[in-house]
C-alpha cells in the first residue's frame, strides 16, 4: 500500500457495514473518486479519494462493507488485512445508531486492534426522526474516542468530523493493548494465542496482537494459516478444552460476549423518546417463505419490466404488436433512449459512407461499421445497465433488498448460493452484462464466481425475440404448447443457473459449504437519490472502462472477418472468412441434427452473427435468405420440429453475446476462467439441444 503514501501525506481507513451510509459519506468527504483500483492480490475494487485538509492531503481508502473482521468472504478479509497490516495514519468508523447497539458491533472489533480511530454516528438526521436520545458524551467516555454525528446527504457535520481525524492523525502514535474485553474461561487460550501470534506476525507500528488472538480464536483460519497456527492439529486438546469450558461454539461464546459487553457498557445512552413507537423491523410479509418469495419475484421482475420499458419500450413494444398495433410498436421503439442512440450512431455511420466511400471504401466501412458500430454497441448498453443498476441500488439502500435475501436464502443456499444471487438471476432476464456486473453483490469469491459462470443461461430479452420467431414458427397453431414452451425455457435457464453455482463452487473451487448470509436489516426508507446515482454510475462506469474497450475491439474484429476474405475486401458475406467460419460451424452441426448443406451453413454463419449480438441472429437468417423477415427466414430453412426445438434450446442457451463475454473477462480479469465459462456453456447447449433432439425423433 505504499503507492497511498506516494498520493498523500495521510492515510485514513474508512470502515463500515453494509447500509452504514459509507458510500455516501465517503463521496462527500472526497468530493469525487480519484483512484480505483483492485486491492492486492483480489478481484475487488477499492476507491481512494482524496481531501486536502488544514494544508495537508488525506487519503480515504473506502474498505469494503463488512459486519465483522473473522474473515469469511474476500471483502472481510480485505478489511482485515488492511487493519492489521495496511499503512493507515488512522480508522474512521461508520456506526448507524438507529439500529441500536448491535450497530457497535464492528467498532469493537476494530478497538480491539487500535484506539487510533474515530467515530461517525450516519444517518443522525434519521437517528433524531425515530424518536431516538443517544448520550453522546457516555459513548465517547465508554470508548475514550472523538464521536462525532453526521448527516452526510445533508452536509452536516463534515468539517467537525474531518477536525476530529486530523486531530487523531496528528496525535502521538504509541502501542497500546487495544479495548478489553474479560472472555472470562477463554482468557488462558487466548493468552497462548498472542503469544504464538507475537513471535510469527510482522504488523504495522500499535496494533494489538490480542485482537488477532480473538479472531483467530472465532474460527478465522485464513489468518491462522497465515501467521502460520495450526489450529487444529498443535492447538487440538486445548480447543476441545476450551470449547467444553465455554459451553459449545467459542465463536458464538464471543460474540454473546461483546453483546453483553456493548449492553452494559453503552445500552442506556441510547433509548427511544416516550410516546414514540419503534416500528418493525422485518415486515410480516417477508418473514412468511410463501409471500415473501412471490412479494420478492414481483418486485424484482418489475424492477426489470421497468429498465426495459424505459430503455427499449419492450415489453409494451410486444405486447402491441401481438394486438396487431405494429406501427404504433415500431413508433415507441424508435423513439425510446435504445431507439434514439441507435438512430444517431445510423446517422454517423451514413455520413462517414458519404463523406469516405468515393475515396476509400474500404476505410469507410472500417470506421462506419467497424469502430462506429463498435462504440455504438457500447454506447446502446450504457443506459440499460444504467438504468438497471440504479433501480437494484435503490431496492438495496431503501432497505428491500436485504429484507429479499433472507427470504430466498434459504432455497439459494440449497445451491451454493446466497440470498443476495437472486439480484444477478432476474437483472439478466433484462439483459446478461448487467447481470454478470451485478455478481458483486455475492459474499464471497467464489460465489462471485459461480454467479459470473451461471448467469448466461438466463434468456435475456434479445434472446425473447429469436425464440419468439422460432417457436411461432415449429409450434404453429398451438398457442398452449408455444406458452408452455417459452415458460420452459426460462425455467429451465434458472435452473441451469443454479445447477451451476453449486457445480462450479464444488467442482471448481472444491468448497462444500454456501456462503454464510449475515446481514444488519435496516429500517425501510426512502432511497437516496445521491446514493442511488453515485452506486449505479461507479458500475455503469466500470463497465465502459474495461468491458466496453474489449467489446468495441471485438466488433472491429469480426467486422475484419465479415469484410475479408481470401481474394481481400469483399462486400458479399458468403466469400469473407466469417462465412467459412460459418461453413466450419454448419458442417460441424449438420450430422447432429441431419442438417442438409444448403441449411447447415446458414445456421452456422447465423450463430457467428449471434455472437455478436443476440439480435443479429434472425437478422443475418433474413440476409442469407433473400427475405426480409426473421420469422419468414426460419420458415426459408425448412427444419423440421426436432430440429427445430433443438435449435431452439441451443440458440437460447448457447454464449448470449460479445459484450456479456466481454464483461465476464472484464469482471474476473482471468482469461482462462473466462475460456472454461464459454467453453463449458457452449458444451452445456449442445448437450441439451441434442437430448432435446433425440426425444422429439423419437415421439415425433
Amino acid at each position: 500500500m505504499s503507492m497511498l503514501k506516494n498520493m498523500c501525506k495521510y492515510v485514513v481507513a474508512v470502515v463500515g457495514q453494509p447500509n452504514v451510509g459509507k458510500s455516501t459519506l465517503f463521496n462527500i468527504l472526497t468530493g469525487r473518486v480519484e483512484r480505483v483500483g483492485n486491492f492486492p492480490g483480489t478481484t475487488v475494487t477499492m476507491n481512494v479519494g482524496t481531501r486536502v485538509y488544514g494544508g495537508e492531503s488525506i487519503c480515504f481508502v473506502d474498505l469494503p462493507g463488512i459486519y465483522g473482521l473473522k474473515a469469511v468472504s474476500s471483502d472481510e478479509k480485505i478489511a482485515r488485512d488492511f487493519i492489521i497490516w495496511g499503512d493507515w495514519d488512522a480508522i474512521l468508523v461508520l456506526v448507524d445508531a438507529t439500529v441500536g447497539v448491535s450497530g457497535f458491533y464492528l467498532l469493537v472489533q476494530v478497538l480491539q486492534f487500535t484506539k487510533r480511530v474515530v467515530v461517525a454516528l450516519t444517518k443522525w438526521d434519521a437517528v433524531q426522526k425515530q424518536g431516538i436520545d443517544v448520550d453522546l458524551e457516555r459513548l465517547r467516555k465508554v470508548f475514550g474516542l472523538p464521536i462525532v454525528t453526521v448527516s452526510a446527504l445533508k452536509g452536516e457535520g463534515i468539517e467537525e468530523l474531518l477536525e476530529a481525524v486530523m486531530s487523531m492523525i496528528r496525535s502521538p502514535e504509541s502501542s497500546n493493548d487495544g479495548l478489553y474485553i474479560d472472555y472470562g474461561p477463554l482468557e488462558p487460550f487466548l493468552t497462548i494465542l498472542t503469544e504464538a501470534v507475537k513471535q510469527r506476525a510482522v504488523v504495522r507500528q500499535g496494533i494489538a496482537l490480542r485482537g488477532a488472538a480473538v479472531l483467530i480464536a472465532m474460527g478465522d483460519r485464513d489468518l491462522a494459516k497465515r501467521l502460520g497456527l495450526d489450529l487444529e492439529h498443535t492447538y487440538a486438546e486445548v480447543l476441545a478444552k476450551v470449547r467444553e469450558a465455554v459451553g459449545g461454539d467459542i465463536e458464538e461464546y464471543i460474540a454473546d460476549k461483546i453483546d453483553v459487553f456493548l449492553e452494559e457498557a453503552i445500552g442506556s445512552a441510547m433509548r427511544f423518546r416516550a410516546g414514540y413507537r419503534e416500528p418493525v423491523a422485518i415486515p410480516r410479509i417477508f418473514r412468511n417463505p410463501v409471500t415473501g418469495f412471490l412479494t420478492s419475484f414481483a418486485i424484482l421482475l418489475s424492477a426489470i419490466f421497468t429498465a426495459f420499458a424505459i430503455n427499449t419500450g419492450f415489453p409494451f413494444t410486444t405486447i402491441l404488436e401481438m394486438l396487431g398495433q405494429s406501427s404504433v410498436a415500431t413508433a415507441l421503439e424508435r423513439y425510446t433512449i435504445s431507439g434514439i442512440i441507435g438512430m444517431t450512431f445510423d446517422y454517423l455511420k451514413v455520413l462517414v459512407h458519404n463523406a469516405l466511400d468515393s475515396s476509400n471504401s474500404v476505410l469507410a466501412s472500417l470506421l462506419a461499421d467497424g469502430v462506429i458500430e463498435g462504440v455504438g454497441v457500447v454506447t446502446s448498453f450504457m443506459p440499460l445497465i444504467l438504468i438497471t443498476l440504479a433501480i437494484m441500488s435503490a431496492i438495496e439502500d431503501s432497505g428491500l433488498g436485504p429484507l429479499m435475501a433472507i427470504t430466498l436464502h434459504r432455497l439459494f443456499a440449497r445451491f451454493g448460493l446466497s440470498g443476495r444471487a437472486v439480484y444477478p438471476m432476474f437483472i439478466s432476464l433484462g439483459c446478461n452484462v448487467p447481470g454478470v456486473i451485478a455478481s458483486r453483490a455475492a459474499l464471497d469469491d467464489v460465489e462471485r464466481f459461480g454467479i459470473i459462470a451461471s448467469a448466461s443461461f438466463i434468456p435475456c430479452q434479445a434472446r425473447l425475440v429469436v425464440m419468439l420467431a422460432l417457436v411461432g414458427y415449429i409450434l404453429a397453431g398451438y398457442p398452449l404448447l408455444q406458452a408452455i414452451t417459452i415458460v420452459g425455457i426460462y425455467f429451465g435457464g434458472m435452473i441451469l443457473y443454479l445447477i451451476t453455482a453449486k457445480l462450479f463452487r464444488r467442482a471448481v473451487f472444491r468448497v462444500k459449504n454456501p456462503p454464510e448470509l449475515l446481514l444488519e436489516i435496516p429500517r425501510l426508507k426512502i432511497p437516496s437519490l445521491r446514493v442511488v446515482w453515485w452506486n449505479s454510475w461507479a458500475l455503469t462506469k466500470h463497465f465502459v472502462i474495461r468491458a466496453g474497450t474489449v467489446l468495441t475491439l471485438l466488433v472491429v474484429v469480426v467486422w475484419s472477418l465479415t469484410h475479408f476474405g481470401s481474394q481481400g475486401f469483399i462486400t458479399d458475406p458468403s466469400q469473407s472468412f466469417a462465412a467459412g467460419i460459418g461453413a466450419a460451424i454448419g458442417n460441424a452441426i449438420a450430422p447432429l441434427y441431419s442438417l442438409p448443406p444448403e441449411t447447415s451453413w446458414k445456421i452456422g454463419f447465423a450463430l457467428l452473427a449471434g455472437f455478436i449480438a443476440k439480435e443479429n441472429l434472425l437478422a443475418t437468417l433474413a440476409v442469407l435468405t433473400g427475405v426480409e423477415e426473421g420469422k419468414t427466414a426460419i420458415e426459408q430453412l425448412g427444419i423440421t420440429l426436432p430440429q427445430g426445438l433443438a435449435l431452439l434450446a441451443f440458440f437460447m442457451y448457447y454464449v448470449p453475446c460479445m459484450a456479456t463475454v466481454a464483461t465476464i473477462y472484464g469482471e474476473t480479469k482471468n482469461l482462462k476462467l473466462t475460456l472454461l465459462v464459454v467453453a463449458y456453456i457452449i458444451g452445456i447447449a449442445l448437450t441439451l439441444s441434442l437430448v432435446l433432439y433425440r426425444i422429439a425423433v423419437i415421439l415425433h
